[in-house]
């Protein structure tokens, strides 16, 4: 049972995903199981193998692609004033130095003999790199490179894992690329994370960036806007590719001076009970009967837009908290049913370092 439960914790809170792990993660989310039982004894005349050794690094580039949100734009109020669009303006070529600092802690409360109540707290992740535009369609749509050249960790308070040591499983995040496209009105296609020369604690490192990144543009409407209009987006999406959100954020356009559009929004998070007891793949045999249920979060989100370029000055926080009911036969041949709590908290903080400067 308590094996299936880790299992649980590591699909729902830890990326899920379709990339496997070779390394042990970073320590997030910290979790206890049972005593393994011991490895059996080698037989006396076969030599001796090299099994505890490091798993290799990946031969070749290393994939992680996050999903597109599908979202929906309702505007509102259109504001007072005179009313202009509100798009973003890039243009093909522009190069600008931007950081990404993401956070994540994630808290799991379950009965005492499962390990109780444990929280952690990762240090914070920053990305500094280039993001430039590769190309601006007619129809308003860029290509965009983010190239990270910087890997850094920052400690945070209550992290059991000082950020020098954590900063380790991350170097080979140098070199990365964040690759993808965005409309004019903010909504963005599926983006794809990529590691040229991966080492063993890639695909983990990249594990965290997939769960952590959030989407760096706010979500526009496409009628022309006034300071004070109001729209609302409706987002659905899987949450650490397992479960199926709803994200409905009502935006507020707080004011436009100049180049500079302010706008500030507060998130509800909502989703139906789930049904995502696993199925053996070669065998159809199902395991045992899980259900995510009491979905629930908030969020706020505040960006400075700029005309003419493409990245924002950002600041997100989303809070996201679910119920785990696993049902399995006890040791007395009875159902048992064993109820978990998750809470995932994330940030991200976008900061364009200098004005956007056309390449030579």
């Amino acid at each position: 049972m308590r094996r299936i439960l880790l299992a649980l914790l590591v699909a729902a809170g830890c990326g899920g995903g379709s990339h496997k792990s070779t390394t042990p993660p970073p320590p997030l989310p910290d979790t206890k199981t049972e005593t393994p039982a011991p490895a059996p004894k080698p037989d006396a005349d076969k030599p001796a193998t090299d099994a505890a050794k490091e798993p290799p690094a990946p031969t070749g580039p290393v994939e992680v692609t996050l999903k597109a949100p599908q979202s929906t734009v309702k505007l509102v109020a259109p504001g007072k004033g005179k009313r202009v669009a509100l798009k973003l303006t890039p243009k093909a070529g522009d190069k600008a130095p931007v950081e990404i600092a993401m956070d994540f802690s994630g808290k799991t409360s379950a009965p005492p003999e499962l390990g109780g109540t444990q929280e952690q707290i990762a240090p914070t992740v920053v990305l500094g790199g280039q993001l430039e535009t590769k190309d601006v369609g007619a129809d308003g749509a860029t290509k965009f490179q983010v190239t990270v050249d910087n890997v850094d960790a920052r400690d945070v308070t209550g992290s059991k894992t000082p950020a020098a040591e954590f900063k380790k499983n991350l170097q080979s995040l140098s070199g990365m690329t964040i690759g993808g496209e965005v409309k004019g009105n903010g909504s963005t296609s599926d983006l794809t994370l990529r590691v040229e020369k991966p080492d063993p604690a890639s695909q983990e490192a990249l594990g965290l960036i997939h769960l952590s990144l959030l989407p760096m543009w706010p979500v526009l409407p496409t009628e022309p806007v006034a300071p004070g209009a109001k729209w609302q987006v409706t987002t659905t999406q899987k949450l650490a590719d397992q479960l199926d959100v709803t994200q409905t954020t009502d935006y507020e356009l707080v004011s436009h001076k100049g180049a500079a559009w302010v706008i500030k929004g507060t998130t509800k998070i909502t989703g139906t009970d789930q049904d995502i007891t696993a199925v053996d793949p070669k065998t159809g045999q199902k395991g045992p009967k899980t259900v995510i249920g009491k979905i629930a979060g908030t969020g706020t989100t505040e960006a400075t837009i700029s005309d003419g370029s493409l990245t924002p000055a950002a600041a997100q926080k989303l809070q996201t908290s679910f119920e785990a009911t696993v049902t399995a036969p006890g040791k007395d041949g009875k159902d048992q049913t064993i109820a978990l709590k998750f809470e995932l908290k994330q940030g991200n903080a976008v900061t364009l370092k200098s004005s956007p400067a056309a390449s030579k």
